[in-house]
């Protein structure tokens, strides 16, 4: 009799408690995978520029840290961009003709709104940085105002064919010494909350635990006081 009043309690403790350690023994896994992504990350960018073929530059090549050699070219896009403490301004994305005949797109950095028309006749030839695929385009992102070289978004697809280079893009970290613009390093903002999700579930779990041996001697404490 009492086995049958026990078996739902039991049941219901059992596996609350499984499901919750899962889910915190996941968040594990996923924090020891953010860390060393984080780490990889943060390794490459910090690397020595190494030289590199434009055309071996892939996805698999993000937060590579290169030296290009070449020159800039005249044209340039406005990206509307923030920057603290600063305030509402843009990002300079122009072209870099490599050696090899080869464009690659160079985020600059930023430059204030008063600055934006600025002509810059760039003489540097050799620039560092880090290679770079933005993902900041969505169906919400209005089209460029081409009119007033006013963009939304780095879509690389859309610059790239805008100023006729390779849909590749160097975050620029080298400080040129052009007055107007401030250098925006890469600097990747991973949000990793996994340490918190993993001791929300194990508490759940502790908590859970812990209501269901006081359900189970409650149980237990009654079938006594009925046999008494």
């Amino acid at each position: 009799m009492l086995a049958r009043k026990l078996l739902f309690p039991v049941g219901l403790g059992l596996f609350g408690v499984t499901i919750l350690c899962l889910l915190g023994t996941w968040q594990i896994k996923r924090l020891n995978w953010k860390n060393n992504l984080i780490n990889e990350v943060t390794n490459s960018i910090s690397m020595k520029p190494q030289r590199v073929d434009l055309k071996n530059i892939d996805i698999n090549s993000q937060y590579l840290s290169v030296v290009f050699e070449g020159q800039f070219l005249d044209n340039e896009i406005h990206v509307l961009f923030s920057l603290k403490p600063y305030g509402p301004g843009f990002k300079i994305i122009k072209p870099f003709k490599l050696k090899s005949g080869e464009i690659i797109l160079v985020d600059l950095g930023f430059v204030k709104e008063s600055d934006k028309n600025i002509d810059r006749n760039i003489k540097e030839t050799k620039i560092m940085g880090n290679i770079f695929f933005p993902n900041e385009t969505d169906y919400f992102t209005p089209s460029p105002n081409l009119t007033k070289n006013i963009w939304f978004s780095r879509d690389l697809e859309k610059m790239s064919s805008f100023l006729n280079s390779s849909p590749k893009m160097l975050i620029l970290s080298s400080d040129l010494n052009i007055s107007d613009i401030v250098v925006t390093p890469l600097n990747p903002n991973f949000v990793n909350n996994h340490l918190q999700y993993l001791v929300t579930w194990f508490s759940m779990a502790a908590a859970w635990l812990f209501m269901s041996v006081y359900l189970i001697s409650r149980v237990v404490s009654k079938h006594r006081k009925a046999k008494n």
